[in-house]
């Protein structure tokens, strides 16, 4: 058979229509760590993406939530890209999941396991000792017994809110961010506990309803179960709906197993890993069961082990055994070679501890009294553990960039010694201890994140016998906000949200103001960062030593004016996407202390940003003011 031109053309076209759209590059790379906060995301494709099919994109953090940004398709559609609306919260892993109905403009689809990116957001510098702020009991009536908890902005206004998993009272209790810049917390929210199956412990959370809110997903050890809570985006959740599973469970993880792009369950228990299978509407009807060959499957997380782009799991046991699977993206998954966990696998963490974009382990061992190091192959392998000495039974490890240097350290919770360990990291796996700190009575584990927006990791330790939260900062506590956008005092009634300024005409809930670094005069380090804005602004970073109204500011154009006479003008800059920085180590700024002229005894200052709006939106000056900004600098 001949064919004319026309025919060929024709076969030529269908022939591509079949062909895949394939991921060839993204940037950040596959579990890159130490990523700008307000880094964009761009993924490189080998043919040009329709436009229509860029709803297949979800970028979620797990401080932030499903986070908000613009998508633009750059290079003829070869290349995606994501820029969010403001930055990432510091030290977070940020997930970037695009399902198989990604489809290009030639017809072809992605893969059926879908890609998922995942990096790791910086932190900034920070001495790493810690120095308590406020313990509390999360219930003086009755010993609820916490045994783990989440960190997130459960009500996005830019602050880390608590989510505690209690045991013996079977609940979740929300404790939200005073967002005031003094890392304090609240009471419990709206006195409400909210029930979840039998003994809960292992704990993790997901947009698993594709609303925009965070939701928790808890496992229960005696009524064999998973619950899930849907959140309401206000720190409160619906009624948990309780799914069972086939075994008692002591381990947890969130990934999307199928390549669909919502997020599904895995629990480990007995011998195997089961599965409930997210129906897309964050409801879980179907259980799929994963056999593995480790005795009794005990811990659980889930990282990209082998850099393709599909989320793997990583099991621990009981016995001392620790195995990865890799997952096909259709729900199976195929077992690799069995290592020892350096002692029982209580508790895992996954993170690239040594630079080379592998994904490493991190285990506590259980009743062995200590923890282990596995490195990573990238290939699904690992080498063998390296053992800390015992100190006591061992039921938690966390990780987290304590100090900013780009490398992951690490804390060790000991129940049997009453201690927490915090270890640092040289950038090369091998770890130091720098601090120990005595608990209450017995640690649960300890929650790694940034309490007062200053962008250093601080910590919450979680006491399961003392039955208390205490808050320790990374460093002094030395600033504090002030001065906020609230109905009564913002002109005309334009509240913002919680710690912000008065509301602006982007309708973005108002300029927030927050200080990273150190305001010491000898080494400073700070940097003021300010989100919030309309786009294509002016703004000025001011610097006094004196508050407007008291504290309470006083109104000036569409804001509140918080610093009082005579005020510095440190800079004046255009906005950024809604954002801004000044201070140390951003481009040729000078350090905050030359252009304020602190004195080398250091003082209080207090610190605002004055901004354009873009369009007349209450009064006819067409300005506004973030929140204020109190600093104590030290000489």
């Amino acid at each position: 058979m001949r064919f004319g031109p026309t025919a060929c053309a024709s076969w030529i076209l269908a022939s591509a229509s079949f062909a895949q759209l394939t991921v060839v590059a993204t940037d950040p790379l596959l579990n890159a760590s130490h990523q700008p906060a307000n880094k964009s995301i761009a993924i490189d494709f080998d043919r040009a993406v329709a436009s229509a099919s860029l709803s297949s994109f979800v970028v979620y953090g797990h401080t932030s939530g499903t986070i908000e940004g613009s998508f633009a398709l750059e290079n003829g559609g070869l290349r995606v890209r994501f820029t969010p609306v403001e930055p990432f919260f510091a030290g977070e892993l940020i997930d970037v999941v695009l399902d198989e109905k990604l489809q290009a403009q030639d017809g072809s689809f992605l893969r059926t396991q879908g890609y998922t990116l995942n990096f790791r957001v910086a932190t900034a510098s920070a001495p790493m000792t810690f120095t308590p702020l406020a313990t509390w009991d999360v219930d003086p009536s009755q010993f609820a017994r916490i045994y783990g908890g989440q960190t997130a902005d459960l009500n996005d206004d830019d602050f880390s809110d608590l989510a505690i998993v209690c045991e013996n009272s079977s609940d979740v209790r929300v404790f939200m961010s005073n967002h005031d810049g003094t890392g304090s917390f609240g009471p419990l929210f709206q006195g409400t506990a909210y029930p979840v199956g039998n003994t809960p412990s292992p704990n993790e959370n997901a947009d698993f309803d594709g609303d925009g809110f965070i939701d928790i997903v808890t496992c229960e050890s005696v009524s064999n179960s998973v619950s899930v809570l849907l959140g309401n985006g206000d720190g409160t959740f619906q009624a948990a709906t309780t799914y069972s599973v086939l075994a008692p469970s002591h381990g947890l993880a969130v990934l999307d197993v199928d390549g669909d792009g919502d997020i599904d369950i895995a629990a480990s228990g007995n011998d195997e890993v089961q599965v409930r299978v997210n129906a897309g509407n964050g409801t879980f009807p179907t259980l799929l069961s994963i056999p593995t060959s480790v005795q009794t499957d005990y811990a659980l997380a889930a990282a990209d082990m082998n850099n393709d782009g599909i989320t793997d799991l990583v099991v621990g046991s009981t016995s001392g055994q620790v195995v990865v699977l890799l997952s096909n993206g259709d729900g199976t998954f195929v077992e690799q070679a069995v290592q020892s966990a350096g002692g029982h696998g209580w508790m895992i963490q996954l993170g690239d501890l040594n630079g080379d974009r592998k994904i490493d382990v991190s285990v506590a061992n259980g009743g062995n009294a200590h923890g282990s190091i596995l490195l990573g192959n990238g290939n699904g392998s690992l080498q063998t553990a390296v053992s800390t000495s015992n100190v006591g039974h061992m039921p938690a490890t966390d990780l987290g960039d304590l100090d900013g240097d780009g490398d992951l350290d690490w804390v060790l919770s000991s129940f049997g010694a009453g201690v927490y360990q915090i270890w640092r990291n040289d950038g090369a796996a091998n770890f130091t201890l720098a601090q120990t700190i005595p608990a209450v009575s017995n640690p649960a584990c300890a929650a790694l994140f940034d309490i007062d927006g200053d962008r250093d990791l601080d910590i919450a330790l979680l006491d399961e016998i003392g039955d208390v939260i205490t808050i320790v900062e990374n460093g002094a506590q030395d600033q504090q906000t002030f001065c906020y956008g609230t109905s009564t005092a913002c002109p005309c009634g334009n509240a913002g949200d919680g710690g912000h300024g008065c509301e602006n005409s982007g309708s973005t809930g108002g300029a927030l103001l927050l200080p990273q670094g150190l305001a010491d005069v000898g080494s400073d380090s700070l940097v003021l960062n300010v989100t919030g804005l309309p786009t294509n602004t002016t703004l000025v970073f001011m610097q006094s030593a004196t508050q407007a109204g008291g504290g309470l500011g006083l109104p000036f154009g569409d804001g509140l004016l918080c610093v009082g006479s005579p005020i510095k003008r440190l800079a004046t800059k255009a906005g950024n996407g809604g954002a801004q920085s000044f201070g140390s180590g951003i481009g040729s700024d000078p350090k905050i202390s030359v252009a304020g002229l602190i004195p080398p005894a250091g003082g209080t200052f207090y610190y605002q940003v004055w901004y354009r709006n873009n369009a007349s939106f209450c009064t006819a000056a067409t300005s506004n003011l973030s929140n204020g900004v109190r600093l104590v600098w030290t000489p």
